[in-house]
């Protein structure tokens, strides 16, 4: 039997991924010609403006955009995006055969034009070219699919900077005796496990009592001869900023999952559509804010983006 990817012959699925590349290049096309004509429109002001809307023209840069997205029938966030792109890639620095996202990925990097010349090689197949995730590590971003073991580590250590996880993390893996064999072997993580050892038997002398899952990690402990981690996991800084904003996005995730169910057969008015359309380009446009200030450590705004939020 002829080997598989998917649903299709190894040999069918080449033939796909060439038609496939070939649309790719024209979609690129047509969204930076877009993005062009967006700027046209409304040509991007420098870094740090602070304009108000309708301040210089009748509808300002979010109406105008917004006219134009819904006469060509696309989100504004979508015009939105394509226009800023293309302001970061003039013409002359596009790089023909590498994609759209791909260069959106590689736009806010300072040296944007120099780092996207020399394609990478592949991991998997050692071909030479750009991919998503090729461009996230170029520009510094967390790789979706982590590769290599530094990567691998970032990635565990991004999980696990909520307290409660990474001691809960450390209990699991360090009932691996390998694991914990090789930890031991590192100097500081011995010091770490002797100051905890102390600290865990000065509170046990106060009668300190421990929270519901130190309790649980420390009783799975019991017998087995190897240290607690939960102490050594209280060394670790705690991200407060972090926990808050996976709460807010679990929260909108679990309010969505509520509610939008309960729209069945219901019809809303035109305005009524107008204001849920508006708020999930506020949506849309703030989660890329987010992926940004998370993979980079920026949070600036562009232009476009605060104007958007300062209509709230």
């Amino acid at each position: 039997m002829d080997e598989a990817i998917g649903n299709v012959p190894c040999e069918r699925f080449d033939d796909l991924v060439d038609q496939s590349v070939e649309l790719v290049r024209v979609m690129t096309g047509c969204q930076f010609m877009l993005g062009d004509i967006a700027l046209e429109i409304a040509p991007l002001r420098s870094h740090g403006g602070n304009m108000a809307l309708g301040q210089d023209d009748e509808l300002g840069v979010e109406g105008s955009l917004r006219v134009f997205a819904e006469a060509i029938g696309l989100s504004f966030h979508t015009v939105r995006t394509y226009r800023w792109v293309a302001a970061r890639w003039p013409k002359d620095q596009r790089q023909e055969g590498v994609s759209f996202e791909v260069h959106r990925i590689l736009a806010a990097a300072p040296d944007a034009y120099e780092l996207i010349r020399p394609p990478p090689a592949d991991d998997r197949t050692g071909e030479v070219r750009w991919s998503g995730d090729a461009a996230k590590r170029a520009a510094g971003w967390p790789s979706a699919t982590p590769v290599t073991v530094t990567e691998k580590v970032e990635a565990i250590r991004g999980l696990a900077q909520d307290e409660q996880v990474a001691a809960l993390a450390a209990c699991e893996l360090l009932h691996r005796p390998e694991v914990a064999f090789r930890a031991m072997r590192d100097r500081q993580a011995r010091e770490l496990v002797n100051e905890a050892q102390f600290e865990q038997a000065e509170s046990v002398d106060d009668g300190e009592e421990s929270s519901w899952w130190e309790s649980d990690a420390a009783e799975g402990e019991e017998g087995s001869g190897l240290v607690d981690p939960v102490r050594i996991a209280r060394g670790f800084h705690r991200a407060m900023e972090f926990t808050d904003l996976i709460g807010v996005c679990q929260g909108f995730v679990a309010g969505a999952s509520r509610l939008v169910p309960k729209l069945r057969g219901r019809d809303l008015s035109e305005s009524q559509l107008a204001t849920v359309t508006r708020q999930l380009e506020k949506i849309r446009a703030t989660a890329d804010w987010i992926e940004t200030a998370v993979a980079t450590g920026k949070v600036d705004l562009d232009e476009a983006l605060a104007e958007l939020l300062r209509g709230q």
